[in-house]
Order: C-alpha cells, then sequence, then structure tokens
C-alpha cells in the first residue's frame, strides 16, 4: 500500500473519530433523533442528484436496512453519545467489533480460536473498566443505547453483505438516508420537542456539527473508505479502524475538555488490544463494510 494511501485512511479515522465530540457539540442545539434525521435527509439531497433514484424493487431491502441501520442504529448512537461523555462513547461503540466475529461464527461457521477469543475477552474487560469509573456518568441507560448501536450496525452489516452485490456504497448510503430520514423525523416529531426552535436558533456549533456530518464523514470519510475499499483487501484496511476510538478520544478531552484519568486509560488500552487481535484475524463478514459506524 504507498504511502500516501496509508495517509489517506489515517486522515480519514482522525476525522471519523472527530466526529464524536463533533455530534456532541452538536447535540446541544439539537434534539438527538431531529438532528440525527436530518443529518440523513441532507446526506440523501447531497448523493441521490448523482445516484438516481431506487428502483421499486430495491425498497423491499431497504426499508429493513433503513429501519436497522438508519433509525435504529443512528438513533441509538445520537442518544447514547447524548448521555454518555464522547470519549468513552468512541470507545464503547466498538464493541461491534467482537459482536461482529461473534456473529461470523454464529452465522457463516467461522472458527474462533484461542487469540480472538482472548481479544474479546480483553475488548469485554476494557469496557467494563470505562464504564465502572466513578467519573462515567452515562448510566446503564446510557451503555444500553450503545450496546443497541452496535447490535444494530452489525445486523445492518449483515444485510449489506447481500445488497453489496447489486449496490455500491454511495447507493446504500445515499438510499438508505432517503428511505429512514422520514422515518426518523416522524419518530422525533413523536417523541420529541423543540426541532422548530431548534432550527431557528442553533448556533454556529449547531449547524457546523451538521455540515460536518454530511461533507466530512460521508463525502470526504466514506469517499476514501469506498476507495480504499475497492483497491485493498478488508484485511488491510479494517486495521485503520483502530485509529477511530484513538482520536475519538483524544479530541474529545481536547476539544471538550472531557476528564481523564487512569482508569479510562487502562480500559482504552485492554479494550484497544483485544480489538487489534480480532481486527487481524478477523473474517470478511461484509463484501463492502458500510464504514466505522459513526
Amino acid at each position: 500500500m504507498p504511502a500516501r494511501h496509508i495517509a489517506l485512511l489515517a486522515f480519514s479515522q482522525i476525522l471519523w473519530g472527530a466526529n464524536f465530540a463533533v455530534v456532541k457539540w452538536g447535540l446541544a442545539d439539537w434534539p438527538p433523533l431531529f438532528f440525527a434525521g436530518l443529518r440523513m435527509i441532507a446526506v440523501a439531497a447531497l448523493i441521490c442528484p448523482f445516484i438516481g433514484l431506487p428502483r421499486k424493487s430495491d425498497l423491499k431491502a431497504l426499508l429493513p436496512l433503513g429501519l436497522i441501520l438508519g433509525v435504529i442504529h443512528f438513533g441509538a448512537i445520537f442518544h447514547g453519545i447524548n448521555r454518555v461523555d464522547a470519549a468513552t462513547s468512541s470507545i464503547l461503540i466498538q464493541i461491534q467489533v467482537p459482536l461482529s466475529a461473534l456473529t461470523a461464527a454464529w452465522l457463516f461457521g467461522d472458527r474462533i480460536g484461542w487469540r480472538r477469543w482472548s481479544g474479546m475477552g480483553l475488548a469485554f474487560i476494557g469496557i467494563a473498566v470505562l464504564v465502572g469509573r466513578p467519573a462515567f456518568s452515562g448510566g446503564w441507560i446510557g451503555v444500553g443505547l450503545m450496546l443497541l448501536a452496535a447490535v444494530s450496525w452489525v445486523a445492518s452489516n449483515l444485510l449489506i453483505k447481500k445488497l453489496a452485490e447489486n449496490m455500491d456504497g454511495w447507493r446504500i448510503n445515499g438510499w438508505v438516508g432517503l428511505v429512514a430520514g422520514p422515518m426518523m423525523l416522524v419518530l422525533s416529531a413523536a417523541t420529541e420537542h423543540g426541532q422548530m426552535t431548534a432550527v431557528t436558533q442553533a448556533g454556529l456549533a449547531g449547524w457546523g456539527a451538521m455540515a460536518y456530518q454530511v461533507l466530512i464523514v460521508t463525502a470526504l470519510c466514506y469517499g476514501i473508505w469506498y476507495a480504499m475499499m475497492s483497491r485493498y483487501p478488508v484485511s488491510y484496511v479494517m486495521p485503520f479502524t483502530l485509529l477511530e476510538p484513538i482520536f475519538g478520544a483524544t479530541t474529545a478531552v481536547l476539544l471538550l475538555g472531557e476528564g481523564w484519568d487512569w482508569r479510562m486509560v487502562a480500559g482504552a488500552l485492554l479494550t484497544m488490544s483485544g480489538l487489534a487481535i480480532i481486527i487481524i484475524r478477523r473474517p470478511q463478514v461484509v463484501n463492502q463494510p458500510v464504514g466505522p459506524g459513526a
């Protein structure tokens, strides 16, 4: 892999990691579900003029994916980040990696050797250390939301495995936004309040966070991701996702002033060590993963 491609992949993970802090900023101005719904509508508006609209025959597969990935995953992760500090959120969501390995063993008969079992154990111990810190303020609801986000991400990638045979990543992203955005806005209208106030009174941080979701995360990060996934085997690209939680936690501490202590560092190191073992030895569960999941 040329040095410029290594730099591009690392750069995309820095930006993806920073997204946790950016979302936290945006949630000061936007209700969580409304924020997620607007993001998806904006992503669809950005991409669909270039890829066109889905055929009626595509909707049968897109509707469940829109519900699982668009509504459940993004709804859970935005609500989770709203409750849990951004630094911890960026690490907690990585539970999706051992869950993916367990799913591969269950559905595809993948054999989990002692190395990956030990990696899963380290990852879960690290997460337990993180949420057991006295400074952790998310509570079990926050942990549960991040777990739901991880489970739904794994489930959505199983659906994407089938769709990826006929759709590229841009179509999946744009069409999921087109399908799930209205569902999320309806759910927001039923469960949240203050949407119009947010639209009229959101400040630079709120609108900047929205722009970051659409232009930086979707257009730039996913653009780099899909380009590299099309050039190299999954085993070459996936290890770079280990950088996301590192930069996610670092950005949250530096930009948001979130506190950290030795327990957070220990939990992060244990989790990252476990993830490294799993990712380096992981199977290709999904042909073209939708991305790290934020």
